[in-house]
């Protein structure tokens, strides 16, 4: 068995973040209850989770990849995310420094800021990545995890959400609740995971036999602004409403929504929703949004299991983990039958 903190702490009845700080060699624990945990480190074997020799293994590096930030910058699943992460990686007895690394930076500069501190290994936050963005991190000396982006075409070590079953738990909810028009809310930026939804909403339709229906795809910017600006181009030139929407995520659900109620549409009585992400909005606006949950811990814990592996060398092959989030119910989405 390999041992982590939390082991030695359940084994001593005593607190993982006093177990943390004597591996660490950190102050803050009593000389007495400092000596008991290095003794019962040293009777179980497990040497290897004192400072002395965590430190050769070096730090893990958090990169948050920007291409151009508008979905990273209001993201909250992003601050859950890296809870789970720091949570899991102190678990592990690494270190985490997090850097932002902006697609326009010049390659060398780059290279010089996640090369100079010798990390053991990346997990990258790669929600605005796409293929083309891979050719720097190949030259990268250390392993990568890429996080909340499929990358579809690349043999790499990847945690994502899976969102098919995401897009198929709301587009099978509003079936169940007697919905057969549904139409999308597809953002102009372009970004892997909202193509993803997109494709498996279309999948769903086709599955269902039922008619995709272009007129039924609102196509809107990012930014708040542009969103708004679209959605009511939208409703000038629309001809019929479907019955429901889903989205490509809570943020163009719900201010679809709010939208929708200032030119006198009701929601969910004329017109249903369903957002994806479970971001805390959906439950501050009226109607309250039914949505997707994506679950983040689940998500950073294996993103740092996947890694440590890589840097550890008890795997040498890459793996790709799909996690299944879960429909939330609020009171947007009206029973047709």
């Amino acid at each position: 068995m390999r041992y982590k903190a939390k082991d030695i702490a359940r084994e001593l009845g005593v607190s993982p973040a006093a177990v943390s700080l004597v591996l660490n060699n950190k102050p803050g624990v009593g000389e007495e209850k400092r000596q008991e945990i290095i003794k019962k480190v040293v009777e179980l074997g497990c040497e290897y989770l004192l400072k002395d020799n965590s430190v050769a293994k070096g730090d893990i590096g958090f990169v948050i990849y920007k291409c151009g930030g508008e979905v990273i910058e209001e993201y909250p699943f992003f601050n859950y995310l890296s809870e789970a992460i720091i949570g899991a990686i102190e678990e592990n007895n690494y270190k985490m420094t997090m850097m932002y690394l902006d697609k326009n930076m010049p390659m060398n500069e780059r290279y010089l800021a996640m090369e100079d501190f010798r990390y053991a290994g990346y997990i990258i936050y790669a929600v605005e990545m796409y293929p083309e963005d891979m050719e720097f991190f190949t030259r990268l000396s250390a392993p990568c995890v890429f996080l909340d982006n499929p990358l579809p075409t690349l043999d790499v070590d990847a945690v994502t959400v899976d969102n098919y079953m995401g897009i198929y738990k709301g587009f099978e909810y509003l079936y169940r609740m007697g919905h057969r028009e549904f139409g999308y809310i597809k953002s102009k930026f372009p970004i892997i995971c909202f193509d993803e939804r997109y494709r498996s909403f279309k999948q769903c339709l086709k599955q269902a036999g039922l008619v995709f229906h272009e007129d039924y795809v609102m196509r809107v910017g990012y930014l708040e602004a542009e969103t708004e600006k679209d959605v009511e181009r939208y409703l000038n030139g629309c001809q019929k409403l479907p019955s429901a929407f889903l989205a490509d995520n809570d943020l163009l659900a719900c201010r679809a929504v709010q939208a929708f109620k200032r030119r006198g549409i009701r929601v969910p009585d004329e017109v249903s929703f369903v957002g994806f992400d479970n971001r805390p909005i959906c439950s501050f606006i009226e109607p309250k949004v039914t949505t997707v949950q994506l679950p983040g811990n689940e998500m950073g814990e294996l993103a740092v299991k996947a890694l440590v592996e890589k840097i550890e060398k008890t795997r040498g092959y890459n793996v790709k983990y799909k996690i299944e989030p879960e429909l939330i119910e609020n009171e947007s989405v009206r029973k047709l039958v």
